[in-house]
């Protein structure tokens, strides 16, 4: 791992305004972060050909983190004090500011700004999908999936191309599919029952004829299902509520 002394090493002398004692407060990564922007803008400033006394500049309120410290997620660029006063004069023009100096104009254009800021979303960016890349188990697999929705939006949505193998119609279709495991059936029978007995409480309701007819071809098979189960636990003392499938059954056997 470079040292904290290397990586000053890379930057010419007087290169920065702070001295070597305030580079060594600096996180590691911060550093980094400044030897990759000072070789980036050829050793000068983001604005103008300054190459010396150059200032760390950095978002006060970024997305992530906190402004107060130089952080790899809030260090925007390198510039000379002229430049980031300029800098400041112009953010504050735009977000509808008043600096006192009606007299002081900015030579910081939008063109020259939207630059600066474009590049440092980039690399914000980049150390986003880094630590994607670290913490997310499938990240690839997520990766490609978004590149193709990505692609589709650009270009293919307007053809009803789309990055999956079905259509929006298929797709909805499909979202009811079949119950294909034992879990799969006791976990939605389990919603079935909480919402019969959520509904139960409506003097009011009453069960729609479809539904009864889908509730009386599962009646047998829960009247087997529950004498089974009590044949195979053997006599033991019901706790209230408990026994959610029977009163289910007893719902259906009072609306028949």
């Amino acid at each position: 791992m470079t040292s904290s002394f290397e990586l000053w090493q890379k930057l010419p002398a007087g290169f920065l305004k702070k001295g070597y004692p305030a580079w060594g407060r600096f996180d590691r990564d911060v550093q980094r972060t400044v030897v990759e922007l000072a070789k980036s803008q050829n050793f000068r400033c983001a604005f103008c050909s300054k190459d010396r006394g150059l200032i760390v500049e950095h978002d006060h309120d970024p997305e992530q983190g906190d402004g107060d410290r130089l952080t790899i997620y809030n260090i925007r660029g390198l510039t000379c004090q002229r430049c980031n006063w300029h800098l400041m004069i112009y953010e504050t023009n735009e977000t509808g500011g008043y600096i006192g100096w009606d007299h002081v104009d900015c030579f910081i254009d939008s063109h020259r700004y939207d630059d600066y800021i474009y590049f440092y979303e980039c690399r914000l960016e980049r150390f986003r999908e880094q630590k994607l890349q670290k913490t997310c188990p499938n990240y690839w697999s997520r990766t490609g999936l978004l590149d193709k929705f990505d692609d589709w939006k650009e270009c293919c949505w307007r053809r009803q191309k789309y990055p999956w193998r079905w259509g929006f119609e298929e797709i909805k279709a499909k979202r009811h599919g079949k119950i294909r495991t034992p879990g799969q059936f006791f976990k939605y029978l389990t919603a079935l029952t909480e919402f019969i007995l959520e509904q139960e409480k409506d003097p009011n309701w009453r069960p729609s004829d479809k539904f009864l007819k889908a509730m009386f071809k599962l009646k047998p098979f829960l009247d087997k299902l529950i004498a089974e189960l009590e044949r195979a636990r053997g006599p033991r003392i019901a706790k209230p509520g408990s026994n959610r499938s029977a009163s289910s059954i007893a719902v259906i056997d009072s609306t028949g």
